[in-house]
């Protein structure tokens, strides 16, 4: 009978490759984190995204984000819904709201918007992303909850919005799951009409949130994390860049990120009688070319 010994020694070449299998696989995952780093690191153009909330054929939250990751800089700019932008031969009553792009045929959709603030803000815009509400929820869940300060009691309901609205947040810092956060964004006023601060409220509270979600993603998994957001969005930009753009991000710290509001000239009723922000174009000018200047 073959002893273990003699047995060994007959199979060299399959001993071999059995012993060293695990080195092998350690050489290969040290080789694939490196690739991904080093993607990451010669990552060094500006980029330009813009984020829109879809809500039916409106977009109900647009926000410019702009990347620099050779300073590991963001700056974003929400832009009110409501933002007075008039459409060439689109005159109904609240066509001349931004947020009313997205449902014009042929000239609107996700496409449309992006070229619309584009020219709004002066800029170029170089991939849009678009988030349904469900979407919202599935992106939270992925970060393991947002924590927020909710400032006063929220309740409102309305069952007839769609999806339906059923929003009930007490006061204080609490960390919320995706399907509060789906309600927490859309919050605008409390059924009693008490603490109604509109889209502007909700644009900073939106912000709050934002900022905090960026706290808990940008770390080690961001890249994990976008390329499984990238499932849940509707959007122009290729995964690899997504991933690039996340990895180069890692370790951003939050004092370099800054969000604030496309500047106003104030509110006031339209022709059509409707509610309209109306925006500062010299300002919004300066706005941007000042986040541009701080490029070294």
């Amino acid at each position: 009978m073959e002893t273990n010994k003699q047995i060994e020694d007959e199979l060299p070449l399959k001993k071999s490759k059995l012993k060293n299998l695990p080195k092998i696989i350690i050489l290969i995952l040290l080789l694939g984190i490196a690739i991904f780093f080093a993607v990451g690191f010669f990552t060094k153009d500006r980029v330009n995204i813009l984020v829109m909330g879809i809500e039916g054929t409106r977009t109900d939250t647009m926000i410019f984000v702009s990347i620099d990751p050779k300073n590991n800089k963001v700056d974003a700019i929400s832009v009110p819904r409501d933002t007075y932008y008039p459409t060439e031969g689109k005159n109904g009553a609240g066509q001349a709201k931004l947020n009313a792009v997205y449902g014009f045929k042929e000239i609107g959709g996700a496409i449309g918007v992006k070229n619309t603030v584009s020219k709004l803000l002066g800029t170029h815009i170089d991939y849009y992303v678009a988030v349904k509400y469900d979407a919202v929820k599935e992106i939270v869940d992925l970060l393991g909850g947002v924590e927020v300060d909710v400032p006063f009691r929220m309740k409102y309901d309305d069952p007839y919005s769609i999806p339906p609205l059923h929003i009930d947040f007490q006061p204080g810092v609490q960390t919320i799951n995706g399907d509060q956060a789906m309600a927490y964004l859309r919050f605008r006023k409390n059924t009693d009409g008490s603490h109604s601060g509109g889209d502007i409220k909700r644009m900073e509270r939106q912000q709050d949130f934002i900022k905090s979600a960026a706290k808990s993603a940008i770390q080690i998994k961001l890249p994990y994390i976008v390329a499984r957001s990238m499932s849940y969005v509707d959007t122009d930009m290729p995964l690899s860049k997504a991933v690039m753009i996340a990895t180069s991000m890692i370790g951003t710290d939050m004092a370099s990120i800054n969000i604030q509001t496309i500047p106003t000239k104030g509110s006031g009723t339209g022709k059509d009688g409707l509610s309209y922000f109306y925006y500062d174009a010299e300002a919004t000018k300066a706005l941007i070319e000042q986040i541009y200047s701080e490029e070294e």
